[in-house]
């Protein structure tokens, strides 16, 4: 197995429900958490970037994968959606936040027999780091740190 390497983002909260995120030293990433507070037009939502990570991550492994196993891939797209239940914040006992289920349509256009293409997508699935964290579960561990300037 190859040794693990570890990847870092850090977000600073700036106004209203502005995020912005910093990662290595690309160009900043910034995010709106709207959540009824009142502001500008929202940027991208957290959960809009989790579906393109999705989508992005797949479509990387779809290619990978025609590419190792000789398909010309004329055209790929993938329609990625997720239903998202409202729930309020105050709530005392708020039921389960997040996705209850994550739906991709694969559309691809290739000179291939559909069963090869059927397993393509599912070979695929299983490479994708994003998919995998998604269906597979990760340990998460969230702990308040100490105070820091910046």
């Amino acid at each position: 197995m190859s040794p693990s390497r570890t990847l870092r983002c850090r977000t600073v909260a700036g106004g209203c429900s502005r995020l912005t995120n910093h990662i290595r030293d690309l160009p900043p990433i910034i995010i709106d958490q709207p959540g009824g507070l009142p502001g500008p037009d929202p940027a991208h939502q957290p959960l809009d970037l989790l579906l393109a990570a999705l989508g992005s991550c797949l479509a990387a492994a779809i290619r990978t994968g025609a590419v190792a196993q000789g398909i010309t891939l004329s055209g790929l797209a993938l329609d990625v959606e997720a239903e998202l239940a409202a729930a309020r914040m105050d709530d005392a006992h708020p039921p389960p936040l997040g996705f209850d289920e994550v739906r991709v349509a694969v559309h691809i256009n290739a000179d291939a027999p559909r069963d090869a293409l059927a397993a393509l997508v599912a070979r695929a699935t299983l490479r994708s780091q994003v998919a995998s964290t998604l269906h597979d579960g990760t340990q998460l561990s969230v702990a308040l740190s100490s105070l820091t300037e910046g």
